[in-house]
């Protein structure tokens, strides 16, 4: 062989060398480009669905405006107030809505930590997680109403919420 030739090969194996001692060996962090892997870490099973919400905020092209539409993964059959918290949480791991009561067409939800809902997620984020959270709670028998108890921050307000305040 060539001193020429045995050079580019030497390169050859050096580059291969590189790129296959930098492939990840399954232990790297998750990334946000990894949803499906983040949605099985929130979930607690790998390749477990999320549970379903009962409507999903949608944002309309034509009239740009946000819309619930009916989710049809939801199982109506085992609507709860807890069953619903934990639709939510899965959903939106970082807010923690908590059931304070329900007092006539009321619920009472109390988010202790409010910060990423009224200042990480932007307005539009936040009107969809009060939209779907709202909805998901007037599912329950009798409630039409939904009062939120938080900390008032730039992109979310406390308060009494019902399907006709989207």
């Amino acid at each position: 062989m060539v001193p020429s030739e045995l050079r580019l090969i030497t390169l050859l194996l050096l580059v291969l060398a590189a790129v296959f001692s930098c492939r990840p060996d399954g232990s790297a962090r998750k990334t946000p480009e990894d949803p499906d892997r983040e949605a099985n870490d929130i979930a607690g099973t790998k390749n477990a669905p999320l549970p379903a919400l009962p409507y999903l905020a949608v944002f309309d092209e034509q009239t740009e405006q946000l819309k619930a539409e009916r989710n049809d993964d939801f199982d109506g059959h085992t609507v709860t107030a807890d069953a619903l918290t934990r639709a939510l949480v899965a959903n939106y791991p970082q807010i923690t809505p908590e059931v304070e009561q329900i007092s006539n067409d009321t619920i009472y939800i109390r988010i202790a930590d409010a910060h990423y809902l009224t200042q990480q997620m932007g307005s539009s984020g936040a009107e969809m997680y009060l939209m779907e959270a709202t909805y998901a709670y007037t599912e329950l028998p009798d409630v039409r109403v939904v009062h939120y108890s938080f900390e008032e921050g730039d992109h979310a307000l406390p308060g009494n919420y019902t399907r006709s305040s989207f």
